[in-house]
């Protein structure tokens, strides 16, 4: 059976006092028996009663080293099962347990020891978890993708944002590299970065339901954990942009040569038929005027189309009928219409007020209407119609004229995109229009789709937001 702390101090007490007591007893019994020169029944009688009051003595005396042996090991037993309970709380976290109050003695030192390293400890842990907070914290707001492998190849980190871009749950760790990403030129530059310990970097392409482009680099961590980091940069919308502005290029300067090409050889032809052939000249003349305001136009879209995506356009949103802005327009085409017997028609809704901006609502449906009129033939009709729904305000410029077939629907906002390509410059179209159209009306916080099948017409749908009631505009009386 163990002993705890009272109980050894109880032997303890009990081994020295016995010996004790029991050796000055028979020294003090034999002085008595031995030194006093008295008859022996007087002797007799005096050991007896020394017997007696010995035995009482040692009694009371075993009694009081009892009783204060119990007391003293009670209160070091106590001081000691306080420092027991604080140092197990310690060790099971709870790192704000303290052993005090502290005394004098050992316990006390030791119970004032045990704080100082629970204080430090916490600290310490305190410390660890403010950085690994503020890790975290960068982590999830960081848009780059972070991996990070442990020595083995292992996946011990991924943040949010690459989840996002890899379409993956946080159920990764501990996976290899190609069980989270299939590609191989991710291993690559792994294998590279581990083995020549110097940073790699490339360009991945991912598939799937959203493809991706992806810029990786990836360094080896020093120090004996080791390991590989690589960051991910979505690059999809670069290089997207990247080619957009190589296909504007390449196209802007196909347009800009065919008409300068014209001209050139126009005023060529007509610098030698000038004197000897009048009217061949006045041909050659309607051509370089019919081109130069080919290469006028074209300019003129271009550094409309600049302006508008170099958000240097500014739009002032007002409270805009567009009745009225149509009714403006419409007006404009009327002649050029009657001319190809193409019947232009209005359905306007009443008390419809449109959140827009006045000069770029005309220029949208100037374009429209001026392409359905282009496009339509005689015996044709526009149809331009307002109404309210949805909270919005509706602006639909529809014909029944040739119609687009579906495919080219998608790009049919695209610069330079022409559906028929021939028929359109012969037109003095662009292929600008339609662009400036869907970015004057997302500037307005609106919205333009198109519905179309050849042989039906198409029908053009702008989408403005209502204005409020505070911001509409009363019609001036008659």
């Amino acid at each position: 059976m163990k002993l705890g702390i009272q109980g050894k101090l109880v032997l303890i007490s009990l081994g020295v006092l016995t010996p004790a007591f029991t050796l000055g007893y028979i020294y003090f019994r034999r002085e008595v028996e031995e030194g006093f020169g008295v008859p022996s029944a007087d002797v007799a009688r005096a050991v007896e009663r020394l017997d007696s009051m010995a035995f009482v003595a040692g009694t009371v005396a075993f009694a009081i080293a009892l009783v204060m042996s119990t007391i003293a090991a009670a209160i070091a037993s106590r001081a000691a099962r306080a420092l027991a309970l604080a140092a197990r709380k310690m060790a099971d976290g709870d790192l704000g347990a303290r052993a005090g109050p502290y005394g004098e003695d050992e316990f006390g030192e030791l119970g004032t020891a045990l704080d100082q390293l629970a204080r430090g400890y916490s600290d310490l842990v305190t410390e660890h978890r403010r950085e690994r907070d503020r890790m975290r914290g960068v982590l999830v707001g960081m848009r780059e993708g972070v991996l990070l492998l442990d020595r083995s190849r292992r996946v011990t980190l991924v943040n949010p944002a690459l989840r996002e871009m890899l379409l993956v749950g946080a159920d990764v760790e501990g996976k290899s590299p190609l069980e989270v990403i299939r590609h191989g030129e991710l291993v690559r530059l792994l294998d590279e970065a581990d083995e020549e310990d110097a940073p790699a970097t490339g360009e991945i392409d991912l598939g799937g339901l959203k493809p991706r482009r992806l810029l990786v680099h990836v360094v080896r961590i020093p120090g004996q954990e080791g390991g590989l980091l690589a960051v991910f940069v979505d690059v999809t919308h670069l290089r997207r942009l990247e080619a957009l502005r190589k296909d504007f290029v390449a196209n802007a300067s196909h347009e800009l040569r065919t008409p300068v090409a014209a001209i050139f050889s126009a005023a060529e032809t007509l610098e030698s038929v000038l004197g000897r052939d009048p009217d061949s000249a006045r041909d050659f003349i309607a051509m370089i005027q019919r081109n130069a305001a080919r290469l006028r136009n074209l300019v003129d879209d271009l550094l409309d189309l600049s302006r508008i995506e170099s958000q240097d356009f500014a739009v002032h949103l007002e409270a805009v009928d567009p009745a009225e802005v149509a009714k403006a327009v419409v007006d404009l085409f009327r002649e050029r219409a009657a001319k190809k017997r193409i019947v232009i028609a209005s359905d306007y809704a009443p008390d419809c007020q449109a959140l827009a901006d006045r000069r770029g609502l005309e220029h949208v449906l100037t374009n429209l209407i001026d392409n359905a009129v282009k496009y339509c033939v005689g015996g044709n009709k526009v149809t331009i119609r307002t109404r309210a729904a949805d909270g919005s305000i509706l602006v639909d410029v529809e014909d029944d004229g040739p119609g687009i077939e579906r495919q080219h629907l998608p790009r049919i906002f695209e610069r330079f995109y022409r559906v028929d390509p021939g028929r359109s410059r012969e037109l003095g179209g662009t292929g600008l229009g339609l662009s400036i159209v869907k970015h004057l009306v997302e500037a307005m916080r609106g919205s333009i789709t198109v519905d179309s099948e050849p042989g039906k017409g198409t029908r053009f749908h702008v989408r403005l937001r209502c204005a409020e009631p505070t911001e509409r505009v009363r019609p001036s009386a008659a």
